[in-house]
């Protein structure tokens, strides 16, 4: 699968520690088997991008479009709020590509909790870059599950009322909701499991 992977390259100036942790993520993602796009947050640091002239702005905007469209998933790194990132992460939301937002625990950004409902949206907060990296290989899967097939599926209101207050309350995706249910029915379906 083809990644974008993105975060601040600002808060590696706040918080150098990040280098380290976007490198990780990075590499996880690639020794899973994952053609990563990353170089332009992995090889940059805040002082190279603080005084370039229009032109660069202008390359670098638009390298990133190709490579946001180029993508199946976008993975950013968002623990460090950054309206940069924001905007690539709508831009892809607006061109149907999944983006999975890793983040600190308790830090994801209010716009990301107003677009939680988005079945192309997921989030997972985790509490340590080893717990990061340990569940990063299953976020990713949740991800491309979720892709695999699309139909539509009519539900009266009250169901709807209710994934909307899981998907909220619970910080998970509809689709990831709904897929855990049918899941464990399949897991505990013998009749199915004996055909």
């Amino acid at each position: 699968m083809k990644i974008y992977f993105t975060a601040s390259v600002g808060a590696k100036r706040e918080r150098p520690e990040l280098s380290d942790r976007y490198r990780s993520i990075v590499d996880k993602l690639n020794e899973l088997g994952h053609k990563v796009s990353g170089d332009h947050v992995l090889g940059l640091e805040y002082s190279d991008i603080e005084n370039v002239d229009d032109e660069f702005r202008v390359k670098y905007y638009r390298d990133m479009l190709k490579k946001i469209n180029n993508s199946d998933m976008v993975v950013a790194e968002f623990s460090d709020s950054s309206a940069s990132i924001g905007h690539e992460v709508t831009l892809a939301l607006d061109k149907k590509i999944p983006v999975l937002i890793l983040t600190e625990k308790g830090k994801v950004p209010q716009i990301f909790r107003a677009l939680q409902g988005d079945d192309q949206l997921y989030i997972y907060e985790y509490g340590s870059e080893g717990e990061l990296l340990l569940n990063l290989e299953d976020q990713v899967r949740n991800v491309k599950e979720g892709e695999d097939i699309r139909f539509n599926f009519l539900i009266p209101p009250s169901m709807v009322d209710y994934l909307e207050w899981v998907s909220k309350n619970r910080r998970i995706p509809k689709s990831v909701f709904l897929r855990d249910l049918i899941t464990r029915e399949l897991d505990n379906d013998s009749e199915f499991q004996s055909r």
